[in-house]
């Protein structure tokens, strides 16, 4: 993993330096911290690319940054780490520090395993301190049963619990006539629709919220899901283009406004994909007893 950040302006540098030392005053028990995300990576976006004209939305990156534990009983003092973030937090910084914390062996069985988030930690990561206690994991072979849970893991996680779980909050605020919500939820069902079928087949999950690259990335590697959201005109153009400033409009833009008709005809397609997301993921598990 990388150790540097040549990347980074001097001034973010510091930031994250104040953010170590005050992790490590705090607690004694970290034995790395590691930058991940768009700082990592120096895909981050910063004040002045804000686009003014979205009342409340903002799209500033976050300092992704975390602490590996010794200890599983340090990860679950949660108000320790309450304290630490609080105090990152108020140094007042434009990027807002977040902070997760895991202990060394679960990280590892996840790594070891090739788990899409921890796998993409270490690939991107940033080592900012490293106490050279311990060492990170690669990637191992998995049994087909192994292959099995985790996929089982994904479908419970992004399928049933988020895809599902946001197509009923969108049918709640439906009934409630708030078009703006049921626009959001309804983006969200599709793009945890999309996403459960790139982990479960790939073992991929991209970071990013537009339908139509998830759409394009679904495609490319289970055709059944060419003609989901299939444009053929201006009209269809414009009423997917609703659905995927959804994702910010739904929930920050007052002026966001979606017809009923076109919400209906959204969540029809968005049915359609997650009927077609769940029998391919259904297919993928089965796939591993054979």
């Amino acid at each position: 993993m990388k150790s540097t950040l040549p990347h980074l302006p001097q001034e973010k540098q510091n930031e994250l330096q104040k953010i170590i030392s005050t992790i490590r005053t705090n607690c004694d028990d970290v034995e790395m911290i590691i930058l991940y995300g768009s700082y990592a990576r120096g895909d981050y976006v910063e004040f002045d690319q804000i686009d003014e004209n979205k009342p409340g939305f903002r799209q500033i990156s976050d300092y992704d940054i975390l602490a590996v534990t010794a200890l599983k009983e340090t990860v679950e003092d949660v108000l320790l780490w309450s304290k630490i973030s609080k105090l990152c937090h108020d140094f007042g910084y434009k990027s807002d520090p977040r902070i997760s914390v895991y202990d060394i062996e679960f990280l590892n069985i996840k790594l070891s395993e090739g788990q899409y988030f921890f796998s993409d930690i270490k690939d991107e990561g940033v080592v900012l301190y490293d106490s050279k206690k311990f060492r990170l994991a690669e990637k191992r072979d998995l049994t087909l049963q192994e292959q099995k849970r985790i996929a089982r893991d994904y479908f419970e996680e992004w399928f049933v619990v988020g895809a599902e779980g946001f197509m009923r909050h969108y049918n709640y605020a439906m009934k409630d006539c708030d078009y703006r919500k049921s626009a959001f939820f309804l983006h969200q069902a599709a793009e945890h629709a999309y996403k459960s079928t790139l982990l479960i087949l790939s073992n991929k999950c991209p970071q990013g919220h537009f339908l139509k690259h998830l759409g394009n990335d679904a495609k490319q590697i289970c055709s059944l899901m060419e003609n989901i959201f299939s444009i053929t005109g201006k009209r269809e153009e414009n009423r997917f283009n609703l659905l995927e400033y959804a994702y910010i409009g739904g929930r920050y833009d007052p002026h966001f406004r979606i017809f009923l008709d076109d919400l209906e005809l959204l969540a029809a397609e968005a049915r359609r994909l997650l009927d077609l997301a769940r029998k391919v993921c259904e297919e993928k598990i089965r796939s591993f007893d054979l």
